[in-house]
C-alpha cells in the first residue's frame, strides 16, 4: 500500500497512537505534518522522524482555538501544498463524578475532544474539496459506546464524535472525501498509563491491580499497541477503503470497553 505524494496532518502526532501514526504513514511514503500543544514533545518527534527518512514538519497547535487551527493548516498546506489525510488524534481527560467535577475541566474536556475535531474538519475542507479527494480520520474509544462512573466528560466528548462522523461524512459524500472514526479500548500509550493511574487512585489500589483486572477482561487476553490502530487508519486512507465512510470501526481485542 503506498501514499507516495500524499501529505497527511496528524493532530497529537508526537506521541502515542499519534506517533505510531505518523511512523507508519512515514513508511508509505506520505509526507507528514503532526502537531501538539506539547512542544517538549514535538521537538523530540520531529527530529526522531526526520532520521528515519520521512518528510516532515512539526508545528504547534491549540485545538481549543480556531485561529491556531486555521494556522496549522495553513502551514502545512504552505509546506507542502495540499492536506489529503487528516487524523486527530489529540485529546485530554480530567475523571470524575458530574457532581464533583469543576465545570472548567468539562468544558475542557468537549471543546479539546469534539469541538477540536470539528475545527480541524472546518479548516481542511475547503482544500479537500477544491481537490475532490480526502480522508478524515478521528481517534475515539470504546467510550463512545458505553461508560462507566467518572468517565462521563470523556464519554459524553467521544460520543459526540460519532455523530460529528456521521453528519460530516453525509455532507462530503459526493466530493471524494471520506469520514470515519477508530474506537480503540485501552491501547498501551501515555494517555492510557495516565488514565490507569487516575482510576486505580480513585479506587485506593495500585496501577498495576488495574491493569491486570483490564486486561483479564479482554478475550484475547491482551489490549492493543499502537501500531495496530495506525494500520486500520492506513487501510480507512487506502484508495481500497473509498466507499467506507461514516462509519465507526472498535479494534479492541474483543472487548466492548
Amino acid at each position: 500500500m503506498s501514499l507516495d505524494g500524499k501529505v497527511v496532518l496528524i493532530t497529537g502526532g508526537a506521541s502515542g497512537i499519534g506517533l505510531a501514526t505518523a511512523k507508519r504513514f512515514g513508511e508509505m511514503g506520505a509526507r507528514l505534518c503532526i502537531s501538539t500543544s506539547n512542544d517538549q514533545k514535538l521537538e523530540t518527534a520531529v527530529p526522531m522522524l526526520d532520521q528515519m527518512g520521512f518528510d516532515v514538519i512539526g508545528i504547534h497547535v491549540d485545538v481549543r482555538q480556531m485561529n491556531s487551527v486555521q494556522s496549522m493548516v495553513d502551514h502545512a498546506i504552505n509546506s507542502f501544498n495540499q492536506i489529503d489525510i487528516l487524523i486527530c488524534s489529540h485529546g485530554y481527560s480530567h475523571f470524575g463524578d458530574v457532581v464533583d467535577q469543576p465545570e472548567e475541566e468539562w468544558i475542557r474536556v468537549l471543546d479539546t475532544d469534539l469541538n477540536g475535531c470539528y475545527r480541524c474538519s472546518k479548516a481542511v475542507l475547503p482544500s479537500m474539496i477544491q481537490r475532490k479527494w480526502g480522508r478524515i480520520i478521528f481517534v475515539a474509544a470504546t467510550s463512545s459506546f458505553r461508560c462507566e462512573p467518572s468517565w462521563t466528560a470523556k464519554c459524553s466528548a467521544k460520543t459526540g464524535l460519532l455523530g460529528l462522523t456521521r453528519g460530516l461524512a453525509l455532507e462530503v459524500a459526493g466530493c471524494g472525501i471520506t469520514v470515519n472514526t477508530i474506537c480503540p479500548a485501552w491501547v498501551k500509550t501515555e494517555r492510557a498509563e495516565f488514565a490507569i493511574n487516575e482510576q486505580a487512585s480513585r479506587e485506593g489500589i495500585l496501577p498495576e491491580e488495574l491493569w491486570a483486572k483490564t486486561v483479564a477482561k479482554y478475550p484475547m487476553n491482551r489490549i492493543t499497541e499502537p501500531d495496530e490502530q495506525a494500520d486500520l487508519m492506513l487501510y480507512l486512507s487506502s484508495e481500497s477503503a473509498r466507499s467506507m465512510t461514516g462509519q465507526a470501526i472498535a479494534l479492541t481485542g474483543g472487548s466492548e470497553w
